[in-house]
């Protein structure tokens, strides 16, 4: 019995006659009529009920079909996981919730891993890149907040990351020590798109706040910079701020505050030893405002 007979009996109860499966599978009707006996004769039971002109299936069948598409999602399950398996010995890929650890990771694995090629891809969701990493989609995930109880899983806090507002020091809100969600009801402030899941905290706490979003981030560093926006800032990254008469003001609310927590499989463990034990030693301590 092979995949390919499968494929032919779940397209035949798919499309109801051996003349439409058939034109659907592009082959003659023929030639899918022999298989479907070759089948039954390998099976050693009978599928179907043969009318004149016509076959349908019987009980039998119907059982027939049920597992023959449970045989070829698990084929098709066990291809993709080979291609990932062979990927993931020439490739290291990370999925992270916000561009901080993206920077922080990124380079240490070309650093730690050489030749290896590293991929890394923004998601707005931990329950999105749990998933992949279960998948095998990543080998390495940053999450904003601790995964769930899995055995399956290791994980640690590796740093964290606070958001403060930069305000052109003329603005209304550059007096302010610091600032809360309250205080940006109504104001115009420059937000750059792809920050993961910022942007959802951005527009769930701050609703009445007008955004204007850029999705070019040389572009967003130099309004950001020189622009009459205010626009958020992290204390990962304060030293890079190139800004000319502005305020850097902390925003006081936790939701703008989170904790950064490395993911990975509990067999991948002593692959990333090196990179994990690097991160443990605290190379990542945010810098004071």
């Amino acid at each position: 019995m092979e995949l390919e007979q499968l494929r032919q009996l779940v397209a035949f109860a798919e499309y109801g006659t051996l003349s439409k499966a058939a034109e659907a599978l592009h082959l003659s009707q023929p030639s899918l009529s022999r298989t479907m006996q070759t089948l039954e004769e390998e099976l050693q039971g009978k599928l179907f009920v043969r009318q004149k002109n016509r076959i349908v299936l019987n009980e039998t069948g119907w059982i027939a079909v049920e597992q023959a598409r449970k045989v070829l999602s698990a084929a098709e399950e066990l291809a993709e996981r080979v291609r990932l398996a062979e990927r993931s010995r020439q490739s290291i890929s990370l999925g992270a919730c916000a561009p901080v650890p993206i920077q922080d990771l990124r380079p240490l694995l070309r650093e730690l891993y050489g030749e290896i090629t590293v991929s890394a891809e923004l998601r707005d969701t931990d329950e999105a890149l749990l998933e992949g990493l279960h998948k095998g989609e990543y080998q390495i995930v940053v999450t904003h907040q601790k995964p769930p109880e899995d055995d399956a899983l290791f994980c640690f806090p590796y740093r964290k990351e606070h958001l403060s507002l930069l305000v052109p020091a003329g603005h209304s809100l550059a007096m302010l020590p610091v600032i809360h969600a309250s205080d940006l009801a109504n104001q115009n402030l420059l937000l750059y798109s792809e920050i993961g899941f910022w942007a959802q905290v951005c527009r769930e706490k701050l609703p009445e706040a007008h955004f204007l979003f850029m999705n070019e981030w040389d572009a967003f560093g130099d309004l950001a910079g020189l622009g009459a926006f205010p626009c958020f800032v992290t204390d990962a990254f304060s030293h890079r701020t190139q800004a000319v008469n502005k305020v850097v003001i902390p925003i006081e609310d936790r939701d703008f505050q989170t904790t950064y927590y490395f993911v990975c499989m509990v067999q991948e463990q002593e692959k990333f030893r090196e990179l994990i034990t690097r991160l443990k030693e605290k190379r990542f301590r945010t810098e004071p405002l």
